[in-house]
């Protein structure tokens, strides 16, 4: 195991989306890529993409999840699309986020039953694990119970204690 991923900190997609939409923590999520090296994981980039395609499908005036599954076929659809993933992927390339692969399923199972999470919250610990990491950039009250993990940023925690 690197170096590199046992001082790393992992992105979560609550950070991300900050990152990208301003809103009142996009300043504590800019805060936390000071913290490197920065990385993610496959898991994370969908679920970033997939917020900021509800994000701009909203600004069209369309919310509901299944209004947006009908859309998201028609070439205005399909830019939206290629915008969102623009978006997610020009920022990690710009703060320069390493990817990695997800955690096997198995170990991703082992972590839902062991931490009572979600899959993709378990599968983005999982692989956290797997590679050594243990600083977690998030905004998501799911993690917070988690042993052995230190959440960034700091100051946003210590205000949800």
């Amino acid at each position: 195991m690197s170096t590199l991923r046992n001082t790393g900190t992992f992105l979560d997609s609550s950070v991300i989306v900050n990152l990208i939409v301003e809103t009142e923590l996009t300043k504590l999520a800019e805060n936390v890529i000071e913290h490197r090296p920065l990385l993610t994981s496959e898991t994370v980039i969908d679920e970033s993409i997939y917020v900021i395609i509800r994000k701009l499908f909203a600004l069209h005036g369309i919310r509901n999840r299944f209004d947006v599954k009908e859309k998201i076929t028609t070439p205005e659809g399909k830019e939206i699309i290629r915008e969102a993933i623009e978006l997610v992927m020009n920022l990690l390339e710009d703060k320069g986020v390493g990817v990695l692969r997800d955690a096997d399923i198995y170990l991703t199972m082992a972590t839902m039953e062991k931490y009572g999470l979600l899959p993709h919250d378990a599968k983005i610990l999982a692989t956290m694990f797997q590679n050594g990491i243990r600083r977690l950039a998030t905004f998501d009250r799911d993690f917070r119970n988690v042993s052995g993990i230190v959440l960034l940023p700091e100051n946003y925690w210590r205000r949800k204690e």
